[in-house]
């Protein structure tokens, strides 16, 4: 907890006009810690997460909890039953298409206005740290990956110069993290991952837009490839409503 609090903080900038930094520091921390639980799926999709039961779970007292519930209810991680309360949204077969495709666009448009722009030392920087290495069993050392990861990706699109893709670039990372957390999407696809980061830093230091956006596509659907293989055979805990199953 302690170092969520502390990323929190960093990540939660000077207070807002008439409300005190102490109460805002608050309300970040308990929405740092609720939405990455969501991510890396320690709250289960479908899961129940009243309030009474976010303040047990964070220690936290309920104005912090109701803020970050309705920040996560506006990202559509929480969603609201009415009377019956709030659950962690689910992952549908249409969510990860629609992820998938919209990373097609945003993250090749990214890389492509990034190309040449990136400051050599820092993304190698980036790219060693999303290289660790851990146990198949190691959800901490999965979930660090996946940071890192998304750290690389933030980076490469902080370097197309357009502040509102990288908004949504981060946003559908964290939403794709979700489906590698369910077990549809890494399986042991390390090599993979680290030989695709590799050709592309070198891509994106030479300014080789075209080469960089064909990387990026084949990688992501090589990935989607990967999910929908998962699905198949599925052990995944994916909710896939009557609708979805025509997507």
């Amino acid at each position: 907890m302690a170092d969520r609090e502390e990323r929190a903080r960093g990540a939660g900038g000077p207070a807002r006009e008439g409300r005190p930094a102490a109460d805002r520091n608050l309300n970040d921390i308990a929405y740092a810690a609720i939405k990455d639980d969501i991510v890396s799926c320690a709250l289960q999709p479908g899961e129940e997460v009243s309030e009474g039961l976010l303040v047990a779970r964070y220690g936290l007292g309920k104005a912090p909890i109701r803020s970050a519930m309705m920040r996560l209810r506006q990202e559509g991680l929480i969603v609201s039953r009415g009377r019956q309360g709030n659950t962690v949204s689910p992952v549908t077969l249409r969510d990860i298409q629609e992820i998938f495709q919209l990373r097609l666009v945003l993250d090749v448009t990214a890389v492509r206005l990034a190309a040449g722009k990136v400051d050599a030392g820092r993304l190698r920087a980036l790219n060693e740290a999303a290289h660790a290495a851990y146990p198949a069993d190691d959800r901490a050392g999965q979930a660090a990956y996946l940071r890192a990861n998304r750290a690389f990706h933030r980076y490469v699109a902080e370097c197309s110069g357009n502040q509102r893709l990288v908004a949504l670039v981060v946003g559908l990372m964290e939403q794709h993290e979700r489906i590698v957390h369910l077990g549809l999407a890494l399986q042991r696809r390390e090599h993979e991952f680290h030989h695709y980061h590799d050709d592309l830093v070198g891509a994106l230091i030479e300014g080789d837009a075209e080469r960089a956006a064909r990387l990026t596509e084949a990688a992501l659907r090589g990935g989607q490839k990967k999910v929908m293989e998962a699905l198949a055979d599925s052990t995944a805990q994916v909710s896939l409503g009557p609708a979805d199953l025509d997507a």
